[in-house]
């Protein structure tokens, strides 16, 4: 629903990285298939027995996912580990590449509504991510803000006063 409301197109490759989710392929996987058949893992994408000699080598089956989520056109991460921030700020460095960073605990009250209409329920998904929908967040506290996710404006900063401050 959350792919939905964000306007992905039924059509849009898809990159899940990682293992395999809570529930496996047929209650997890299996719905969200339907919508979005062009779903694919680094499995998916590798030529047969091409990660075989990797399959007990955890970083590096992890590094593949990391390259190839780095690089996509948008990146969502499903949870806040260390890997999505590395990757949020990465993208925010390199350019500030769409990333959507769902807004979970307000969103909640939304999915477990049933009876909101679809349209209602878009439109309010599309509001409470009007902030994170792919534009960089200027980290102006270092309070609570890695700057692994939030490596603006110290690693940007063209400014010699404030480069002297670093």
């Amino acid at each position: 629903r959350l792919l939905k409301a964000l306007g992905a197109p039924g059509d849009a490759a898809i990159y899940w990285a990682g293992g395999m989710p809570l529930g496996g392929e047929e209650e997890a996987l299996s719905p969200l298939r339907k919508e979005f058949p062009n779903m694919y893992n680094k499995e998916d994408i590798a030529s047969e027995g091409e990660l075989e000699p990797y399959s007990n080598r955890a970083s590096i089956m992890a590094a593949v996912d990391y390259v190839v989520c780095e690089r996509s056109d948008v990146f969502m991460a499903s949870h806040g580990g260390n890997m999505g921030h590395a990757i949020q700020g990465e993208r925010a460095y390199g350019g500030h590449r769409k990333t959507i960073v769902p807004n979970k605990r307000e969103m909640l009250p939304y999915f477990l509504n049933s009876s909101l209409p679809r349209d209602e329920f878009d439109r309010i998904v599309m509001e409470l991510h009007v902030d994170s929908l792919g534009r960089p967040e200027i980290r102006t506290s270092k309070a609570g803000r890695d700057v692994t996710k939030y490596p603006i404006p110290e690693c940007m900063c063209n400014d010699v006063a404030t480069a002297t401050t670093l």
